[in-house]
């Protein structure tokens, strides 16, 4: 039900939705913020305004949105707001945790107590982010041997008897990367479902329950898609309830997620941990020798699967499929499904057949054969597969060429409201690239609500005269510029990589040389090494492009945005490879269709991180002179927020030092 609204004190009334002005809630805004201490963060914002009222009249004419908010907009209020006094039964998706937790945490109560109104509220992860009762025990039970368990075990003990919700963020201590988390966690394919005995206190079942009663559910992109993949795939059921509107928060992201769960991936980590998963179950199980003549079956599997491994290593980065569109490496995946097939034969032996856990073994297997026959063994039409190493791990990757007409099944197919938002999603203006990307019709609202903060005040866009890319003496002009920007910013430096190599090489070249901490990805988790980067000041962090998703830090923190060369995408990359075919097939030129799209949203990304309030100010320095003295360069400038621009290092520690020292005066 939507609240009364009082009169508006003016004829100023800017948003509507069932025909009431929606104007004076933003007041009720800024009386609940100011009433908590907070009404130093609340700023009438126009632009705020404005998407508001393109979410209002959405919701109201029951059609689509596409809305590009600068960063300081408010975005999410703009649409709280509205779906909450509309009344209607919502679903938000974001990209990354941090956006979900502010959210749920300070942006939800805000905007309730606003309102006036009362929601259920309800957050659905991914079942991995449970901790699984019956897998814990199982972990105690093996451990109580011993001498004592493991800290980390305990840490998720407490949780698990003290939490009703049963989160791993509640277990302190713990980083994201221990190798704990599978063996306390549940999968899919290693749930018992309702015959565990502990399914009357699932984490993950409650989750759900909740979700399906609330009005309102935040959920994460990868949650939401692969609720799409499953229902796809084997015609299951939606663990997401029917809504009427779906907030895609950070929807500049769900392309490449979307590419993601609507392939197929095969990985030698994941097969791993599985295998070891079949191992303990059969272990649970009374019958002594199918047990002995399993573990010798499991034993063949895991042969198989390192023959396989060795035969992807010959074909890294590359096409798995010939000019005939065969498979090259169908002996060793043929082999494979060959043991497994065994293993799964062996659970459905009428004298196990009634034993509930040799079933689950059974569906296990079954589904682990599905995923090498999606990925290995079968070619579909419009696909691209290609092998890659992920650190220690060897995966498979099947992609779809052109995610758009699986989205129009799914997503697009939802008798809801979709509001599609996020700081960057048009290029100049335009929207053509993502509507194209993820199937929206060519006629769909779209508006670019400007940023509210002073660009050319607060930020400096600068391009070092340097060799270009690949050229002689590159490695070392890009460490010095390096030197130079986090010296001058005392600290407060990302310098981002567009590969691995180039960020060793730039670790190497700095270690010893600054004096300050030197953080470098790898090192530690993602969390940590951020912790490390705001406590231990002046600090530079190094790592490649991906890392910034999702960060936020305090403006006394980061100064300086450094990115090593415009951020194209690689050119051998498979997928990019054969969705520029595609497009150059039409006609169309790849490289503006696509190479040019991806840069621009990344480093427009740049300035999103850099610039994050009022106070927020600094640099970003992209070290590659062709964004200056290349069409294509300045091209991708003129869609760059209009901050001041140089190539002069010396208008670089002018611009530093006045506001450091203006900092330090307010201070």
């Amino acid at each position: 039900m939507t609240r009364e609204v009082p009169a508006p004190g003016s004829d100023d009334e800017l948003l509507r939705v069932d025909g009431q002005g929606l104007a004076p809630w933003f007041g009720s805004l800024a009386d609940v913020m100011d009433s908590q201490g907070q009404g130093h963060t609340f700023e009438l914002r126009p632009g705020q305004q404005q998407m508001a009222q393109a979410v209002a009249d959405a919701l109201r004419d029951h059609r689509d949105l596409l809305v590009e908010a600068g960063t300081g907009t408010g975005k999410t209020f703009a649409y709280l707001l509205p779906i909450l006094l509309s009344g209607q039964k919502a679903l938000i998706a974001t990209a990354t945790r941090h956006l979900q937790s502010q959210i749920l945490e300070h942006d939800l109560p805000i905007a309730l107590a606003a309102a006036g109104v009362e929601r259920t509220i309800a957050v659905l992860k991914g079942r991995t982010n449970y901790l699984c009762h019956l897998r814990v025990n199982q972990q105690l039970q093996r451990n109580s041997l011993g001498l004592g368990l493991p800290w980390n075990l305990m840490a998720v003990e407490r949780v698990l008897r003290t939490s009703p919700v049963g989160d791993r963020n509640e277990v302190s201590g713990v980083s994201e990367d221990d190798v704990l988390w599978p063996d306390v966690t549940s999968t899919t394919d290693n749930c018992l479902g309702s015959a565990c005995p502990y399914i009357s206190e699932c984490f993950v079942a409650a989750a759900r329950r909740r979700a399906l009663a609330a009005d309102l559910v935040v959920v994460n992109h990868h949650l939401l898609l692969a609720d799409y993949s499953l229902r796809e795939r084997f015609d299951a059921a939606s663990l997401l309830p029917a809504v009427a509107a779906i907030v895609i928060d950070e929807a500049h992201a769900l392309y490449d997620t979307a590419t993601a769960y609507f392939g197929s991936t095969w990985s030698e980590r994941k097969f791993q941990n599985q295998i070891k998963d079949l191992r303990r179950m059969a272990e649970t199980i009374a019958s002594a020798n199918p047990q002995d003549r399993f573990r010798d079956s499991v034993d063949a599997a895991e042969q198989a699967n390192s023959t396989l491994q060795t035969a992807l290593s010959s074909f890294l980065h590359q096409q798995l499929i010939d000019e005939k569109g065969q498979l090259l490496i169908t002996p060793s995946g043929l082999a494979l499904d060959e043991a497994l097939e065994l293993l799964q034969e062996q659970t459905m032996d009428p004298a196990l057949a009634a034993e509930t856990p040799w079933q689950k073994l059974g569906e296990t297997l079954y589904e682990l054969r599905q995923e090498l026959h999606r990925t290995l063994l079968q070619v579909g039409p419009g696909q691209v597969r290609w092998a890659e190493e992920r650190g220690r791990d060897m995966a498979v990757l099947v992609r779809p060429i052109d995610v758009a007409p699986v989205l129009q099944r799914t997503l697009l197919a939802e008798p809801a409201v979709r509001i599609f938002t996020s700081a960057t999603l048009a290029v100049g203006q335009r929207f053509d690239a993502v509507i194209e990307q993820l199937g929206l019709p060519a006629d769909t609202t779209a508006k670019v609500i400007p940023g509210a903060f002073d660009y050319p005040r607060q930020s400096m866009l600068y391009v070092p005269v340097i060799p270009e890319p690949f050229s002689h003496g590159r490695d070392e002009a890009v460490a010095e510029a390096l030197e130079r920007l986090l010296l001058a910013a005392a600290g407060g430096t990302f310098a981002l990589f567009s590969s691995h190599r180039a960020l060793r090489d730039a670790a190497s070249r700095l270690a010893g040389r600054i004096g300050m901490t030197c953080l470098v990805q790898g090192q530690g988790s993602k969390e940590a090494l951020l912790e490390r980067f705001v406590q231990e000041q002046p600090a530079v962090l190094l790592a490649t492009m991906g890392f910034w998703q999702g960060v936020d830090l305090p403006a006394e923190c980061l100064r300086v945005v450094a990115i090593d060369k415009i951020p194209f995408p690689p050119p051998d990359d498979p997928l990019l490879v054969a969705r520029a075919a595609l497009v150059s097939k039409a006609g169309r030129s790849a490289f503006d269709t696509l190479s040019m799209p991806a840069a621009s949203l990344a480093l427009r990304q740049g300035f999103g991180r850099l610039i994050r309030s009022r106070r927020h100010f600094g640099v970003v320095a992209v070290l590659d002179p062709r964004l200056a003295d290349k069409r294509y360069g300045r091209q991708l400038v003129q869609h760059l927020p209009a901050a001041k621009r140089t190539r002069e290092f010396s208008e670089v520690l002018a611009f530093l030092a006045d506001h450091l020292a203006e900092g330090s005066v307010q201070k």
